[in-house]
């Protein structure tokens, strides 16, 4: 009898299976969590290329979209970009770990491809050419109460020279029409571009060493202050 009720069970347990009702199976904690794809939530508004070697760069339009690429979507098998020394997009060349397009692969045309978008969507749009860093994803650090879409970089891989002139036509168009980008002159104001970054560099300056001294001027009238708090009595007889 009791041979016959096991043989019942598990002709319940196989009919559960074929009806639909799976057996469930245990997954290994954590598995797939750290390599899966992250995905591109509805408030993200990234720009989406193809580089020249069938890679998909992507480039952020506000701050928002940078502090989502630098901290969520970018994996350690991309690569970073930024421009060096202003502000600009985050720039993430998008690498699949195994399989991938028939012929896609990352070339020096896929990194040259995406300096030149890290250039032309930072603040030296209209120069000629301008300085890209290129690091790894895990070398990007957020610092603790940092501004949205502020980030640091701990080590960097390499640096590329960025040509934003050597971005597509309807891109330059695009930011014509909307007053960014300087159309057949972009390129010609150089100098000017580099008064306006040491001016501002000037004023910087100015004001943290005004803050310095401000500082400085506060900590000795407090160590003043509490000197003549503190002065000694001097001793005395009493009769």
């Amino acid at each position: 009898p009791g041979g016959g009720e096991s043989l019942r069970r598990g002709a319940e347990k196989t009919e559960g299976v074929e009806k639909g009702r799976p057996a469930p199976t245990r997954k290994r904690e954590g598995a797939g969590k750290k390599n899966a794809p992250a995905k591109k939530k509805s408030g993200d508004t990234f720009r989406e290329f193809v580089s020249p070697g069938g890679l998909i760069v992507l480039v952020g339009r506000n701050r928002r979209d940078n502090e989502a690429l630098s901290v969520r979507v970018a994996r350690d098998n991309d690569l970073w970009m930024h421009s060096r020394g202003c502000p600009g997009a985050h720039v993430v060349i998008k690498r699949p770990r195994r399989g991938g397009r028939p012929g896609s692969g990352l070339t020096d045309d896929c990194i040259q491809f995406a300096a030149n978008l890290a250039a032309f969507y930072s603040d030296f749009r209209n120069e000629r050419k301008c300085v890209i860093t290129v690091c790894e994803p895990k070398h990007v650090l957020k610092p603790r109460g940092a501004p949205l879409g502020a980030v640091k970089i701990r080590q960097e891989l390499k640096s590329v020279m960025g040509m934003p002139a050597d971005v597509a036509p309807e891109l330059k168009a695009a930011r014509s029409e909307s007053g960014a980008w300087g159309g057949d002159e972009a390129g010609r104001n150089k100098s000017q571009n580099r008064k306006k970054t040491a001016a501002t560099a000037a004023s910087a300056a100015k004001k943290k060493k005004d803050a310095a001294q401000l500082k400085n001027k506060r900590r000795i009238a407090r160590l003043a202050s509490k000197a003549e708090t503190e002065k000694e009595v001097p001793e005395m007889d009493f009769y």
